[in-house]
């Protein structure tokens, strides 16, 4: 039960990143944004980042390969940014905070948190029965139960997908509370990833930053809900021959 709920959650958050973005008022720079990008230090495994090409698989090794995937993601929202006219200074009101909490893999805290729940769920049902053995026999058979479907699940996960979690968080000078967030799922990105080389493809790195890309469509979708917000006015550069966080080449003048 508590697998079902998790994953019907997940599926809700995907499809259904609709905040109340059109409450936010614009300021008079409306078309200016402060925009950090941060990455979680998370990773188990070097090869779920990138293709290590005889790198030795090293905390160092995997703190580099998520800060080389945090800096092209940022590179791709600068590059969008441009395309809409909108400005990315850090003197603007409006403060744009982006998080990669997950990439590559599932986290450790959630696989904990999904293997505690079915064991909670075996352990209550046996106290709500008043049956110790039967709350110990649920509980142990929860654990192995859990286990094998979130650990199992997880290195399926890991392999044949290209996951990735960014939080976002909307704030304005002087505003105490977040004037929207959102945290958006992206499991796979067919689309985003065909714009790359067929060589390409295959690589880890290449599926993440198409996965980040895919979040990237979500957020400035859901920002153009802000009243004033620019959308994008101009053919949007082709990058699938930049390596990663390689800066975008000069846009042509506005017409």
């Amino acid at each position: 039960m508590s697998r079902l709920v998790l994953l019907a959650a997940l599926l809700l958050v995907d499809l259904a990143c609709r905040s109340p973005l059109a409450k936010v008022q614009p300021s008079a720079d409306e078309c200016t944004l402060d925009l950090t990008v941060k990455v979680e230090d998370h990773s188990r495994s070097l090869v779920r980042l990138k293709h290590p090409a005889g790198e030795v698989d090293t905390p160092v090794a995997r703190k580099a390969a998520l800060e080389t995937l945090r800096a092209g993601f940022e590179e791709d929202l600068r590059a969008e940014a441009a395309a809409r006219d909108l400005r990315l200074v850090p003197t603007s009101d409006l403060h744009l905070a982006l998080t990669i909490t997950s990439l590559g893999e599932v986290r450790t805290k959630y696989l904990v948190w999904g293997i505690l729940s079915g064991v909670g769920w075996g352990v209550g049902v046996g106290l709500l029965a008043h049956n110790t053995r039967l709350a110990l026999g649920l509980g142990l058979y929860e654990l192995v139960e859990e286990s094998a479907f979130w650990l199992g699940g997880s290195l399926l996960m890991g392999r044949w997908s290209s996951p990735a979690v960014v939080e976002a968080r909307l704030t304005r000078t002087g505003v105490a509370q977040p004037l929207w967030k959102e945290t958006y799922f992206v499991l796979w990105a067919r689309k985003e990833l065909a714009v790359f080389p067929a060589a390409d493809q295959s690589l880890r790195e290449r599926q993440l930053q198409a996965s980040l890309r895919k979040v990237m469509t979500k957020l400035f979708h859901d920002l153009e809900s802000i009243p004033g917000f620019p959308p994008a006015i101009r053919p949007r550069v082709p990058q699938e021959a930049l390596p990663l966080a390689a800066t975008a080449p000069a846009l042509p003048p506005r017409e």
